[in-house]
């Protein structure tokens, strides 16, 4: 009777567990991340009585949950994609929006600014057209200004999100921490309870929200415990014991953050390694999208200032002066390591801005040789680095449109860095430094003029500037032909195809022969000049009425002076836009793409680990009938037992 009673008591007791699993089952429908759960039963050992084997009943082994490892590693690989390219779309249309308006972008203005130049061109006297000119001039370099703000914004916001995400992920790596500490406390105690399967849909629900924030690889390890790496194998979660990520200024670079490693005695960068998730979206975007458009609208707004700049001195103003500068902007960012132990002095300034590019640049010094390496990865060659006899011996490199001057009076030290950012400001700092509308320089600082007493053909072209910095390109000059007239002479040092006459030596004429002197070039033209005739250079004085140097800014528009002059103004901004574009439309049809993969991934999770109504009420049904017939076994023991006892009285 005791084992009728004994396998009635098992069955009751594991067919009730097997209902509450059940239950427990229905109730978690809707719990995300909840794996169903199934309770595996197995036969008791038998009993040896009478040399026969008597079944002992029903007992539960485990209660497991359905789970699959690979499918689970595929979701949260598809989650770590899809969140890195949702973010980088999200954040990289936004730049796309500002730069791409088609009313309020860069192309309108600099097309309504040189519009402005040919108008003081058309009418070089009109002080309405010169006060046209500046007032455009600053919408121009306002809304450089206001694109660069809007930029330093985004960045600003960025570096915030960056510091939230990584707050985030060591949140979750400590959270998953103290999980794998309560399990290892289950562990030790023999045997898994059925709130261990539950832990495990928690730590494994921890794991695909820590995947939405940046690429993980979980290692299995005994007694249900995992270790979580990040990046290039960095440990986040050991069993018990959790490593956090801590966001600080560059060394090279105060203004921008990078992301270190806790567990790391020494300081180590790791925003190049951390991929996936938002938070890899949000480094993918600030690298490769945000910080090169501020430094290529930085290099058009320096392109801009710079050739102007270089054309507009070579021309003279109302006043009878000099051009000066049109606009002004900031040199390069030279910033020295916070780790450099030398006295090192260094100035960056633009050398060339067709060369110039949207790199930055670090400057490493290695105990003999400077060494300039750019972001891209080239860097500066043998033939680069000059000796600056004038400034005392001073090291330069001439670099990709950079000159660097390292002072000679200033001590290295061996691992000395600086970090060189040549555009970073330029579009934040470029202004107008004009507001007298005299001071546009639309005039040519020098003339040719033909002798009205000249007998023969002879002709002198206008004349332009090869050296504006020439002390003596404002001196006149005389050219005075000699009997037979096959030669003149000049009253200053003069050089003709190569071959410099000083003042007052016979210089062979020939017709459409060029001439240059004091930083100007002029023509001289005739076939049959006549002795005594003369012809002479001198200061544009009073022409108020010339254009010659308003029409040379005009021209900038349409010439190619950047990037090795392949792009001009316009089309450098174009590449921008452009360049953006592609990336954002790239990246949206990718998202779209890891989208799908996510949803499949879903998909095949939610059929394995899934509850199904369906299938729980068949169990149900099937445990409570089970249950009711334990239950009848033991009133049919209790009957037996009865009449027994009764059959004995």
């Amino acid at each position: 009777m005791g084992d009728i009673l004994g396998n009635a008591v098992s069955g009751l007791l594991s067919f009730q567990r097997a209902l509450s699993t059940t239950s427990h089952n229905i109730a978690n429908v809707n719990t995300e991340g909840y794996s169903r759960q199934r309770v595996e039963l197995d036969t008791r050992n038998p009993s040896l009585v009478g040399g026969r084997f008597i079944g002992s009943g029903v007992e539960i082994t485990s209660i497991e949950r359905s789970y699959d490892q690979f499918i689970t590693n595929n979701l949260r690989e598809s989650t770590s994609s899809f969140y890195r390219l949702d973010k980088f779309t999200e954040l990289s249309s936004q730049i796309d929006d500002i730069l791409a308006d088609p009313q309020g972008g860069i192309s309108p203005i600099l097309q309504e600014f040189f519009s402005a130049v040919q108008d003081v061109a058309d009418d070089p006297s009109s002080g309405s057209a010169r006060l046209q000119l500046i007032n455009v001039g600053e919408s121009l370099v306002n809304r450089f200004n206001a694109f660069d703000t809007r930029l330093q914004s985004l960045k600003d916001n960025t570096e915030t999100d960056i510091e939230t995400q990584v707050n985030e992920i060591n949140q979750l790596a400590a959270s998953i921490a103290d999980i794998n500490q309560t399990l290892e406390e289950i562990n030790s105690g023999g045997e898994l309870s059925q709130q261990s399967s539950d832990l495990l849909d928690q730590r494994d629900a921890l794991l695909q929200e820590l995947s939405q924030h940046i690429s993980i690889q979980v290692i299995n390890e005994p007694n249900n415990l995992i270790t979580v790496q990040i990046g290039n194998g960095q440990t986040m979660v050991t069993g018990t014991t959790a490593f956090g990520l801590s966001v600080q200024p560059a060394t090279g670079d105060p203004s921008r953050n990078i992301i270190v490693y806790n567990g790391f005695a020494t300081v180590n960068d790791l925003s190049g390694q951390l991929k996936g998730g938002e938070l890899g979206g949000l480094l993918d975007y600030r690298d490769t999208v945000l910080e090169p458009a501020v430094n290529s609208l930085g290099r058009l707004a320096i392109g801009l200032a710079d050739s102007f700049n270089d054309q507009h001195r070579e021309g003279m103003d109302l006043l009878d002066n000099l051009g000066g500068n049109f606009f002004g902007f900031n040199q390069p960012r030279t910033t020295p390591f916070t780790s450099n132990s030398g006295t090192s002095t260094v100035t960056t300034t633009v050398f060339d801005v067709s060369q110039l590019t949207i790199n930055d640049y670090t400057l490493n010094y290695d105990g003999t040789n400077w060494t300039l390496v750019s972001d891209a990865g080239t860097s500066s060659t043998p033939a680069d680095v000059l000796a600056d006899t004038p400034n005392l011996g001073d090291t330069t490199i001439r670099f990709e449109g950079l000159e660097v001057v390292i002072d000679a009076a200033s001590v290295p030290v061996s691992g000395d860095r600086f970090t060189i950012r040549p555009t970073i400001e330029g579009a934040r700092t470029i202004d107008v430094l004009i507001s007298d509308p005299n001071q546009i320089a639309a005039a040519a600082p020098i003339r040719g003029i033909s002798s009205l007493n000249n007998l023969g053909d002879l002709a002198i072209s206008p004349g332009e500037v090869v050296d504006a910095a020439n002390p003596q390109l404002l001196d006149s000059v005389t050219f005075a032909f000699d009997n037979p007239p096959t030669t003149f002479t000049a009253t200053a040092d003069v050089v003709v195809g190569g071959s410099t006459f000083l003042a007052g030596a016979s210089i062979p004429y020939s017709n459409n022969m060029q001439v240059e002197a004091n930083g100007w070039r002029v023509n001289l033209t005739g076939l049959s000049p006549q002795a005594g005739d003369v012809l002479s250079v001198e200061a544009n004085f009073g022409g108020n009425g010339d254009n010659r140097n308003a029409l040379d800014l005009a021209g900038l528009q349409t010439t190619g002076l950047l990037d090795n002059g392949v792009n001009n103004y316009q089309e450098d901004y174009s590449v921008l836009v452009g360049r953006i574009g592609a990336q954002t439309h790239s990246a949206s049809v990718d998202r779209e793409a890891q989208l799908s993969l996510l949803t499949q991934a879903e998909e095949r999770r939610s059929q394995v680990a899934g509850v199904n109504l369906d299938e729980e009420a068949a169990d149900l049904i099937k445990y409570q009938q089970a249950y009711e017939a334990a239950a009848r076994m033991i009133s049919t023991a209790q009957t037996l037992f009865e009449t027994l006892i009764n059959a004995a009285r």
